[in-house]
């Protein structure tokens, strides 16, 4: 594995490291994105780095087992928690981690985000995951959100934040942006009152689109 034949996919998981900061989803040291290459290789943002100005040359390579492939950069600490998604779904290119601030609100109380306010939310995030706390880096995590996404691609991982993902990281970026702004809705819907969700007819209507 030359890691110099992957530039154009690490400039894409670069890109969208500096998109996840800019659009405020994430802060500079917080949030990971992984891609897979192949069947034993991925490519994911290190630890200790800016995520805001992330470059092509600072993402890692890792192996499907765990080992660093680059090991003058610092693997992320939920690096496990990513191979563990491309273990259990192999369907799976991207892995997008995040705390954007009112999704991850979510995963602070006991209420749910309401992804049926719009057909787009509906459509695109599906069934949306709960997974319950463990420690941040650990096997235990790794296992829980591993588990969860097995039968969703979002996931709102109590007391901590957000992963989605993705046939592409175009597509797990996206359903971490269309979560935050779902929950933004969810709230500003309660503030304001009368919510209005699809109803179950509009909802299997979208089921057969």
């Amino acid at each position: 594995m030359n890691y110099n034949d992957f530039k154009t996919e690490r400039e894409c998981v670069a890109y969208f490291m500096r998109r996840l900061y800019q659009n405020q989803l994430t802060t500079c040291s917080g949030g990971n994105l992984s891609m897979r290459l192949d069947e034993k290789h991925v490519i994911i943002t290190p630890s200790s780095l800016d995520k805001g100005v992330i470059e092509a040359g600072e993402i890692g390579l890792v192996t499907i087992d765990g080992e660093n492939l680059t090991p003058h950069l610092k693997s992320s600490i939920e690096t496990g928690m990513h191979l563990e998604i491309f273990r259990r779904r192999p369907d799976v290119k991207a892995v997008v981690h995040a705390h954007p601030v009112m999704a991850s609100t979510f995963a602070a109380v006991d209420k749910d985000i309401n992804t049926t306010l719009t057909a787009e939310s509906y459509l695109v995030l599906g069934n949306v995951v709960n997974a319950p706390y463990a420690l941040m880096g650990s096997k235990e995590l790794s296992v829980i959100v591993g588990k969860a996404a097995e039968n969703s691609n979002v996931i709102v991982m109590k007391n901590h934040g957000i992963t989605t993902v993705g046939k592409s990281m175009l597509d797990a970026f996206d359903k971490m942006e269309l979560l935050e702004a779902s929950a933004k809705m969810t709230i500003n819907a309660a503030i304001l009152g009368g919510v209005s969700p699809l109803t179950a007819e509009q909802r299997a209507q979208l089921d057969n689109w």
